[in-house]
């Protein structure tokens, strides 16, 4: 049995910012994933100005390859596409090389990376946590952190089965070339709450259809998407999928924490996850360098996402959609809109 002060399950964006940022602070931590990176994973990969800010201020010299993106387009139905240009620039990058940059980074750290998948944990009368990998290995430690993404299997154990009604359905196929040089988002009854999306990526545009209507079944919501694709002119492509939990949650057990997917941080509206990644990785930090509860560090992000659970059924009611597309129609007002909400959020080290 291996002693460690703290296990990483996920070595994804939020464990090894985790990792890296413990380590940076002085504090012995090993990082378990069963995936060999790097690899690849259903995501637009575009990081907003308040997200780079926020990693270039944690993870100072990080480099990553990415592609600049500014020209936004948003259209509702066969309304008038709405076009501006975005004060900052959306940075695309591949999620298969991005997260295996920040993974290199922790390992520059002096952190270690062990292949394996995550079984079980228990607490132990010590106050210690036992996990038990599929393998039989096992480890003791301090604080577990559970950055195992959407599909986490130590927040099944705290929680139970994954409520599905409360996640959102992401549905992508790339198309390798730089064909494209936007953000294009288009809404429509038929995709409500969702919408369909064209990314221009870093060496690759990314085709994509997000949902969260629980009373269609993944068949149906691919055959959707298919029509979309076919209505604006995409090439043929292999689809892939991936379920975003729309419920955040907190572990009731105090050396056991959740960040990133794994508890739920993710935009409730636009799906956008990395920053949320990024700060919940810091706050676990903070969490456990000053022995401080995470529902005390991580308060500002449990309290966002409250608030965009009510902004997010707003925005999807017929009143809220009434809105936007109104908004849509004054491409000025539309880019007001989205600079201050790209650059919103503050960042402040404690």
């Amino acid at each position: 049995m291996k002693q460690v002060e703290v296990l990483i399950i996920g070595a994804g964006p939020a464990g090894s910012v985790c990792g890296s940022l413990l380590r940076r602070s002085g504090v012995e931590c090993i990082i378990v994933d069963h995936a060999t990176f790097p690899r690849d994973k259903v995501c637009g990969g575009g990081l907003t100005v308040k997200a780079w800010r926020l990693l270039d201020k944690l993870l100072s010299g990080i480099k990553y390859d990415y592609r600049p993106i500014s020209r936004m387009r948003l259209q509702f139905e066969d309304d008038p596409v709405c076009e501006f240009e975005a004060e900052y620039p959306i940075r695309m990058t591949q999620r298969k090389e991005f997260d295996y940059s920040l993974l290199q980074y922790y390992l520059q750290t002096g952190g270690e990376l062990i292949k394996g998948s995550f079984a079980r944990f228990e607490q132990q009368t010590d106050g210690r946590i036992l996990v038990t990998l599929k393998s039989g290995e096992q480890f003791s430690c301090r604080y577990l952190v559970a950055a195992d993404g959407a599909n986490s299997l130590i927040r099944r154990q705290i929680h139970g089965p994954i409520d599905m009604k409360q996640h959102a359905l992401f549905l992508e196929f790339y198309v390798e070339g730089e064909h494209l040089d936007d953000v294009f988002v288009h809404f429509s009854e038929k995709y409500r709450p969702g919408c369909f999306y064209k990314f221009s990526g870093n060496r690759r545009d990314i085709y994509g259809f997000v949902s969260a209507n629980e009373n269609e079944n993944p068949p149906l919501l691919k055959q959707k998407f298919c029509e979309a694709l076919t209505r604006f002119d995409a090439p043929e492509g292999h689809h892939r999928g991936a379920y975003i939990p729309l419920e955040t949650v907190e572990s009731p057990i105090p050396n056991v924490i959740l960040i990133g997917d794994a508890g739920g941080f993710a935009n409730k509206l636009t799906g956008e996850g990395l920053y949320d990644a990024f700060k919940t990785a810091y706050n676990a930090k903070q969490t456990i360098v000053e022995n401080r509860p995470f529902n005390e560090t991580n308060h500002e992000e449990f309290e966002k996402m409250k608030r965009q659970e009510k902004v997010y059924q707003f925005f999807f009611s017929k009143t809220g959609l009434r809105l936007v597309r109104w908004v849509a129609k004054h491409p000025r007002i539309a880019k007001w809109l989205f600079d201050a909400k790209m650059k919103r959020e503050t960042f402040r080290k404690k």
